[in-house]
């Protein structure tokens, strides 16, 4: 009997199918309606002091309030 040809095995490169496992998970989400009601923003509607404003602006508003 002639011996069969060993193929050799052919690596895949497909990254995509290798990594899906450890990105691929299932995820916790937070009830947005639920939260809404009890009054949760994500961001907080409020102003920032003027020692957040750039320079040129604080300056400007030196000038308006003489």
């Amino acid at each position: 009997m002639a011996k069969k040809k060993v193929l050799p095995e052919v690596e895949v490169r497909n990254f995509v199918a290798k990594h899906m496992n450890d990105f691929n998970k299932s995820q916790t989400f937070v009830d947005r309606k639920k939260n809404a009601k009890r009054g949760y923003a994500k961001h907080k509607k409020g102003g920032y002091s003027n020692d957040y404003l750039p320079f040129y602006f604080s300056v400007f508003l030196s000038f308006l309030v003489r």
